[in-house]
């Protein structure tokens, strides 16, 4: 049984499977060296069994973590849910302007502040969906494209 309030499993950016595919890149290239020159360190039983170890737990985390593509009925519900997420999110947001020119617009610090800390949850869980929506895009779950120019 999994206590807390999100239970959901989140899937991994685009930044942190590249990052874990390169670990496991570099830890199989570890292994190779290792598995073709026999002798060169101690203990080399241990640490290819412990390469292949971490080799599957690589495999692992990034089956796990891999977004699942939604299909059907469940990709509409989600685009129609980002889209209300979007339209919410938009209320009170700082204009690009205000936040490009705090100077010349006394408060939009505060205001950015107050709006950021209301939409939290909506800003986790928009991202959330373009993460699973666009898996390969690293600019689709930017909030700051919802901004307004002026």
């Amino acid at each position: 049984m999994t206590r807390g309030r999100n239970t959901e499993k989140r899937s991994m950016t685009l930044g942190e499977r590249t990052d874990i595919q390169g670990l496991k890149k570099e830890t199989e290239a570890n292994l190779r060296f290792l598995e073709e020159n026999p002798g060169v360190s101690r203990g080399d039983s241990v640490s290819k069994d412990r390469m292949k170890k971490e080799i599957k737990r690589y495999d692992q985390i990034l089956h796990e973590g891999a977004p699942v593509a939604p299909r059907g009925s469940n990709k509409d519900a989600l685009v129609k849910e980002a889209r209300q997420l979007e339209e919410q999110m938009r209320v009170n947001m700082p204009t690009r302007e205000q936040m490009d020119h705090p100077a010349k617009n006394p408060g939009a610090i505060h205001k950015h502040l107050k709006w950021s800390k209301e939409n939290d949850p909506r800003v986790r869980r928009y991202k959330e969906i373009q993460r699973r929506l666009e898996p390969e895009d690293p600019t689709a779950m930017d909030v700051e494209k919802l901004r307004r120019d002026k």
